[in-house]
């Protein structure tokens, strides 16, 4: 078997497709993959770039005690696996209120990886009124029905998302409204807001709203935090443009005490332009 190894997370992708680009196990980009190598040897088969970028996973060295630890730890592994977690819910049932359930979400909610800084971002283009995005992770689509009450005046809408998410959750929706129907920023802002209001796993809800400048039109950018379920604080952002029946979302939420969430989240939206 042939195989691309992920920089990120050091998984081995069986590498049996020409359209291998992206880790199963992490989501991130592959170091490598066939459509970028073929553009600089256009004479090369897929079975050159297998042979040239493909690895083989090392196999370790026998040695009879390695081999007792590992009978020893397959035998434990998912009991060990099943204890931890009955220890953190049993430690959150001790502690109870808001310092158990904090146990629980911190190890749930982890702080982002600060490598996520320094790595190279995916940009994705969503939508038919395309919107462009960096992040330090692989977007997936998350289109979802849409309420009754809001899907009669939608007339085409489109939503991504992140699978993995490590401690930051990204999501882009973006909705064309029918005609004769009002969408302006005060309407988007007003209707995101409501939403987060309304939502019963958010509570102490705080937030600014400004309006910024973004893709060359007005856009406005709420940033504020919330404790989730009552067990943690998240930090958020969102930014919402809006141009003639057409509107774009883009929220992030992270760890509140997370700063290098903080700084990425910062860069993406710094990074989004709507074509």
């Amino acid at each position: 078997m042939i195989y691309l190894k992920c920089k990120s997370c050091g998984h081995y992708n069986e590498l049996k497709s020409e359209f291998l680009t992206f880790c199963a196990e992490c989501g991130k980009k592959l170091p490598t993959n066939y459509a970028e190598w073929k553009l600089k040897r256009p004479e090369g088969s897929f079975e050159d770039f297998q042979r040239e970028k493909g690895v083989k996973p090392k196999k370790a060295r026998k040695n009879h005690l390695g081999e007792l630890q590992q009978k020893y730890l397959k035998w434990a592994g998912r009991r060990g696996a099943i204890i931890t977690v009955i220890l953190i819910i049993g430690l959150a049932a001790v502690a109870g209120g808001y310092i158990g359930k904090r146990v629980v979400f911190s190890f749930i909610y982890p702080k982002i990886n600060k490598a996520w800084l320094y790595s190279s971002w995916e940009t994705a283009k969503i939508g038919r009124q395309a919107i462009e995005i960096s992040t330090p992770m692989h977007l997936g689509v998350n289109d979802k029905p849409l309420a009754p009450e809001v899907a009669q005046f939608v007339e085409y809408a489109k939503s991504y998302r992140n699978r993995v998410e490590e401690g930051m959750q990204v999501e882009v929706n973006m909705y064309s409204f029918r005609p004769n129907v009002s969408n302006d920023l005060e309407i988007a802002g007003a209707a995101t807001a409501s939403e987060m209001k309304k939502n019963e796993e958010i509570s102490d809800l705080k937030y600014t709203t400004d309006t910024i400048m973004q893709s060359g039109m007005n856009a406005l950018l709420q940033e504020g935090s919330f404790n989730y379920k009552s067990g943690i604080r998240l930090s958020f952002c969102n930014l919402l443009l809006v141009n003639g029946p057409h509107r774009w979302e883009v929220e992030i939420r992270y760890r509140e005490d997370d700063t290098t969430a903080a700084a990425a989240a910062h860069r993406i939206i710094k990074s989004i332009h709507v074509k």
